[in-house]
C-alpha cells in the first residue's frame, strides 16, 4: 500500500466515523423528552392523588389557561411552531401523570431533547397557572396549598 493509498483511505475512514457519529447524535438529541415538575403527595391515598390529577387534566383542557400560556412563555418562537397552532400544539403536548412508586403527579410537556431548557421553562409556567384552577375544582388541593404557603411564611419568619 501506498503512501497515497494510505492517507485516502484514512480520509475517508474518518469521514465515516465522522458521519456516524453525527447521525448518533442528531438521532439522540431528536428523541423525545419529558420535562415536567413533580408535585410530591407521598401519604396521600391513591383516591386523592387521582382527584388532583385529574384537577390538574381538566384544569388544561381550558382554552383560556391554554392561550394564557402561549402568550406569557412565547410558546409559539421559543419551540417553532406557528403562532396559530400554538395553542392545539400545546394541549397535545402536555402531559399529567400520577406516578405510584415515585409519589408524585407529574405536570409537564413533551418535546426534543434539544428543547429541554425550554421545556423545563414553560412546565414551571403550566404548573403555575393550573395550580389555581386545580384548587378551585378541588379543595383539598386548595387546602394542601395554604399549607404549602404558611409553611413558606413561617420558614421566612424564622419559627
Amino acid at each position: 500500500m501506498t503512501k497515497k493509498m494510505f492517507f485516502i483511505t484514512a480520509f475517508i475512514g474518518l469521514i465515516l466515523v465522522g458521519g456516524v457519529g453525527f447521525g448518533y447524535y442528531t438521532m439522540k438529541m431528536n428523541a423525545n423528552s419529558f420535562k415536567g415538575i413533580a408535585l410530591p403527595v407521598k401519604g396521600l391515598d391513591d383516591e386523592m392523588s387521582k382527584k388532583w390529577e385529574e384537577a390538574f387534566e381538566s384544569a388544561l383542557k381550558d382554552e383560556d389557561l391554554l392561550k394564557a400560556i402561549v402568550d406569557d412563555t412565547d410558546y409559539a418562537a421559543k419551540l417553532e411552531v406557528p403562532a396559530g397552532e400554538a395553542v392545539a400544539h400545546l394541549e397535545g403536548a402536555i402531559r399529567v401523570r400520577f406516578v405510584k412508586r415515585k409519589g408524585q403527579i407529574e405536570i409537564g410537556l413533551v418535546g426534543k431533547r434539544k428543547q429541554n431548557e425550554v421545556l423545563a421553562e414553560i412546565a414551571s409556567v403550566i404548573y403555575e397557572k393550573a395550580q389555581e384552577v386545580a384548587a378551585k375544582s378541588e379543595p383539598t388541593f386548595g387546602e394542601y396549598l395554604e399549607m404549602l404557603k404558611q409553611a413558606k411564611e413561617d420558614a421566612s419568619e424564622g419559627r
